[in-house]
């Protein structure tokens, strides 16, 4: 059982295999040496010179020791272990044999532990800390399984596509003098405050500029072209930088980073640098290197922005490098992805696995499985918040995710869909730029599903896949057994594939299944123990739950696979028929043996099945009082069941002690009875013996396994090794105080990610910028109501349906016939109605650059009625500048306005037009297209309501609109007359033709309502303009000043 690699087996690494060298088929000469590594007579391991040593603790008060292996360049191995271990590492000086240590670690650690003395030979061999390692075993195997070379080539390149290393250069150097330059300077406590003080600025107006669109996401330059190779570019510079945060962290902490390079992540080109030397570092200067990346990022989008606010030139690339800021740092803090948020939970936490085990939570409770909230106990709750956490992160993107197709996607999409073949290509690769994260998991998934369905229909045919279920059981703990029963078994046998985290056994419950684990690893833990802790690992070839199976009991541990198990999974009735009753001593002595077991410190951490197995080797003896108590051999081993026995010293030992192994030499005597004594003899402590049937054969024949190791997000992510080594948990009161502080944390964390998606919804619920991806020199047309018909130059016409949107060039006929009503806006939101049977010609459109974008457009009004409304929605541009020319004279307008415009006549609602040259009067009012339908206008700035339009000027100032007919007619050459009215204050408007109306206003409000509706008397001209008002009949109510929610005054003719 090892921590070498994820998917190496323990044989290989005790054999001296380097990591990552897939595996071949049998050599006798691996084998021998495997026998070589784990016989305790003859193995010998001597510690390397050179590794580095760094004592470290843990968020629970425990302590450890982490290892570097000698090697540079980043070739170095890494290895934690306990303080226990550490010192019987450095016992192995090439002398002491693997008994010899076994005593000595009882000794230490107070406990009889074979197992894990084995498996911290089998670490420091697996990560290259021991002299003398015999990597030439596999070099047979390497020659005699090496593929051709266009299949090397092809491996190569998937392996980029999958997220494997491109580009790879030593960085180590030039980042330390990077550092001692300029790096130190930003980590100060003014530099980490400014960068604060950034982030939170550039948050804001980041938000704001999005919700203004003032800045395109995906043009430059008003091509999508140039904007996709920005986005590109700009990506790989946003994560170098990235990176370039943890790089200068990890000098902080002074730890090396000893390559960076270039790497296909998501399929996309992105930069990496190796900081797996932090590990060495203390927990939280991990937190902090992995925090630095996040931090650097969001500190220098707030930079880009300011620079962007500064220099409105540089607006457009600071805007998408700041989104692309603010895009890794959201994806690489999600605790759903294997990234810088899960190492920052897992650094925090110290729980194993925890990202594999919370999704698995998480995944069963969604589907009613698994154990219950109220169930769990407080590492079980901290796993569970985890997984909490991943649903809302999910939720928020989803959220975010929305509103990003709605402001910007959606816009990239109307922009190239209609522009040809070419156009569509580039929307494709753009589209897949965008969803690279979530496409890649999709594919992996199915992918993935799709092997498991092949492996599966390869595994269910049982004639075929016997040979591998015998060849699993063969390597396995149950190897001993004669051949009829592994038959027995294999034809029983089941694979599985459990994902890593997922719990397979639950304590206290019965377990049905058997598992034999072919590949990968089992962690068992009790429930009630602290966060993080490990009680046993079972790797390839060990038997979980063989004890329970055979004697009926319940589980008594909590089991989840890990590291990519692969299982061959054996009903427990078959086990129980096939094997038979346990071997041993009669049930009455078993019994016996196991309460004494269970009140030996030495011996009560060891699981169920090794426990069982000792008892089964052992045998009780009986002595007299003066009775020498003998140990025959090196390995044997006494435990006192009863009586008094005393040492050479004088020490008198009672129930509950261990004496022995040795270790080496013939000890003979080592204590004398003072009273009746029942001892229980152990004959090989060293090692501990397979509870049924004979010792395997470490050559017996292994299962066919998927070559290679898992693919590392980061590197150095293959094989973390800050997993907890397994043991009992360190004693200690303060574990589950320090475990109630992280929950409540995370339900901090959790509550803060629901805020973040409820506010994300309430965004949702608002439109942004649809022009916000537009080019400038385009406009966007909307259809409201029925349809419209959109004719371009040389392409054709296109009938747009309700709700249909397109981007519009200048030289585009657009025309609303029928009852229908389209809208078109323009940067910045100013946008024209078109009114039923109205029919324009988009003759141009352009924004003009500076620090408050002006947009302007031309229409040529050819039939109907529009209305235009200049104001826009977005402060950050200036209102639109439209000019609408037609037969009788261009309308242009100066500013904010709201007004609309017919072949005949024009009528101003607010803001300043001019018709003709001429500024026409504003009267207050809505607007609308001659239905009786009141219009409001499309939007509003700034805190303006359309609304509220202003009250006519008491001042009777005839205004002059264009004329219809001829220029000359722009001036009437005849001033109108004004019937006598004693206390009213006309507003006139004049039509084109000549004709003009005057609405009385009464001189104070009315307190009644009035009893008819005022009416206007329009008399075509005889040749010189007259106005007719008209007059109170009695009282004022009878005569009213249009109120703020009518329509525009009934005296004004053009709208309806």
């Amino acid at each position: 059982m090892t921590y070498v690699e994820t998917r190496t087996s323990v044989w290989e690494a005790l054999a001296g295999r380097a990591p990552g060298v897939p595996a071949g088929p049998a050599d006798a000469g691996l084998w021998h040496a495997v026998a070589d590594r784990l016989n305790p007579a003859s193995a010998r391991p001597e510690l390397r010179g050179g590794i580095e040593v760094r004592h470290r603790s843990t968020a629970r008060g425990g302590r450890y020791v982490m290892l570097r292996s000698p090697e540079d360049g980043g070739r170095s191995r890494y290895l934690r272990l306990t303080p226990e271990e550490y010192q019987l590492a450095l016992m192995m000086d090439g002398a002491s044999t693997v008994a010899r240590l076994v005593a000595e670690f009882a000794r230490i650690a107070g406990r009889l532990a074979p197992d894990q003395v084995r498996r911290v030979v089998a670490d420091l061999a697996g990560n290259r800390m021991l002299e003398d390692l015999p990597g030439d075993a596999f070099r047979p195997l390497r020659e005699l399984d090496r593929p051709p070379l266009p299949q090397r080539v092809g491996g190569s390149l998937l392996a980029a596509v999958r997220g494997r290393r491109v580009l790879s250069v030593p960085a180590d150097g030039a980042l330390a003098g990077l550092y001692n330059s300029v790096g130190k300077l930003l980590f100060t406590r003014p530099a980490v405050w400014l960068g604060t003080l950034l982030a939170l600025a550039g948050a804001v107006l980041f938000l704001g500029t999005w919700q203004r669109g003032s800045q395109a996401l995906f043009l430059t330059g008003d091509s999508y072209l140039l904007g996709a190779i920005a986005l590109l570019s700009l990506n790989v510079v946003a994560h170098g930088l990235y990176e370039l945060g943890h790089a200068l962290a990890a000098k902080r902490v002074g730890r090396e980073v000893p390559s960076a390079g270039l790497m296909l992540h998501f399929g996309l080109p992105t930069v990496f640098v190796d900081t797996s030397d932090v590990w060495m570092a203390g927990r939280r200067a991990r937190i902090a290197v992995t925090a630095a990346g996040p931090a650097t990022g969001l500190a220098l989008a707030g930079l880009v922005q300011l620079i962007g606010l500064a220099v409105p030139a540089t607006g457009g690339l600071a805007f998408q490098l700041a989104f692309l800021f603010y895009l890794h740092a959201f994806f690489n803090l999600s605790p759903l992805l294997p990234l810088d948020g899960q190492y920052l939970l897992m650094d925090w936490l110290e729980i194993p696995d925890l990202r594999a085990r919370g999704l698995s939570w998480l995944g069963g409770r969604l589907r009613r499985r698994g154990p219950r909230w109220s169930t769990l106990d407080r590492e079980g709750r901290l796993i569970a918040l985890y997984g909490l956490l991943a649903l809302f992160w999910l939720a928020a993107a989803v959220v975010l995710g929305y509103r990003l197709w709605t402001d910007r996607v959606h816009g990239l999409v109307l922009g190239l869909w209609y522009e040809g073949v070419a156009a569509r290509l580039l929307l494709a690769v753009m589209l897949l730029g965008l969803t690279a994260p979530p496409l890649y998991f999709l594919l992996g998934r199915l992918a993935g599903g799709w092997r498991r369905w092949r492996q599966r229909a390869a595994e269910r045919d049982q004639e075929k896949d016997m040979p591998r279920r015998l060849a699993a059981l063969y390597a396995s703990d149950l190897g001993g057994l004669p051949e009829p029963a592994l038959q027995s078994l294999a034809a029983r046998a089941r694979w599985e594939h459990p994902p890593t985290g997922r719990q397979l056994v639950l304590a206290a419950e019965q377990q049905h299944t058997v598992h034999v684990v072919v590949e990968g690893a089992l962690h068992g833990r009790r429930p009630g123990d602290p966060g993080g802790s490990i009680r046993h690992h079972a790797g390839p070839g060990s038997v979980v739950g063989l004890a329970a199976a055979l004697t009926g009991r319940s589980a008594t541990l909590d089991w989840h696979a890990a590291g990519g198990a692969t299982l061959l999974s054996v009903p427990a009735s078959t086990v129980a028929t096939v094997i038979g009753p346990l071997p041993g001593p009669p049930p009455m002595e078993r019994a016996e043996a196991e309460a004494l077991f269970a009140d030996t410190p030495a011996l009560a951490g060891l699981e169920e099945d090794q426990q069982l197995a000792l008892i089964a080797a052992a045998h009780p003896v009986d002595l007299d009082p003066g009775a020498p108590v003998m140990l025959h051999g090196p390995t044997h081993a006494v435990v006192v069941e009863s009586g008094v026995i005393a040492m050479a010293d004088g020490t008198e030992l009672r129930r509950g002690t261990l004496v022995g192994p040795v270790g080496d030499g013939n000890p003979g005597m080592v204590a004398q009875t003072r009273t009746p004594v029942r001892l229980w003899i152990i004959p090989d402590a060293s090692d501990l013996p397979p509870l049924i049937g004979m010792v395997a054969r470490p050559g017996a024949p292994m299962p066919s396994v998927r070559p290679g190791a898992p693919l590392a997000v980061r590197p150095g992510a293959v094989h973390p090794p800050l997993a907890v080594p397994p043991g009992p948990p360190p004693e200690g009161d303060d574990e589950f105080d320090v475990d109630r502080h992280f929950e409540k944390r995370m339900w901090v964390f959790v509550s803060l990610l629901v805020v973040v998606t409820a506010g994300g919804l309430v965004l949702d619920l608002g439109t942004g910028p649809a022009w916000a991806e537009m080019p400038t020199e385009r406009a966007l047309l909307t259809v409201d109501r029925g349809t419209a018909v959109a004719t371009a130059g040389g392409s054709g016409a296109a009938t747009l349906e309700v709700g249909d949107q397109r981007y519009l060039s200048a030289g585009t006929q657009i025309e609303a016939p029928g009852k229908s009503r389209a809208r078109l806006t323009f940067p910045g939101g100013g946008a024209v109605l078109l009114c039923p049977g109205a029919r324009i010609t988009l003759t141009g459109a352009a924004v003009a650059s500076g620090r408050e974008p002006a947009p302007s457009g031309r229409l040529s009004l050819e039939s109907g009625r529009v209305l235009a409304a200049t104001a826009g929605t977005s402060g950050a541009y200036q209102p639109l500048g439209l000019t609408i020319g037609r037969v009788q004279g261009d309308v242009t307008n100066t500013g904010k306005a709201w007004y609309s415009v017919d072949l005949a006549s024009i009528t101003v609602a607010n803001g300043t037009v001019t018709a003709g040259g001429v500024a026409s009067e504003p009267v207050g009012g809505d607007l609308g297209c001659g239905d009786g339908v009141k219009v409001s206008p499309p939007a509003v700035s700034e805190g303006d309501d359309a609304s509220e339009a202003p009250f006519p000027s008491e001042t009777a100032v005839p205004v002059t609109s264009a004329p219809s007919a001829s220029p000359s007619s722009a001036s009437p050459s005849a001033s109108p007359s004004s019937s006598s009215s004693p206390t009213p204050t006309p507003d006139e408007t004049t039509t084109p033709n000549g004709q003009t109306t005057r609405t009385a206003k009464p001189t104070k409000k009315p307190t009644t309502k009035p009893t008819t509706r005022p009416t206007t008397t329009t008399t075509a001209p005889t040749g010189t303009p007259t106005t007719t008002a008209s007059t109170p009949t009695g009282a004022p109510t009878t005569t009213t000043a249009p109120q703020e929610t009518t329509s525009a005054p009934g005296g004004t003719t053009g709208p309806g």
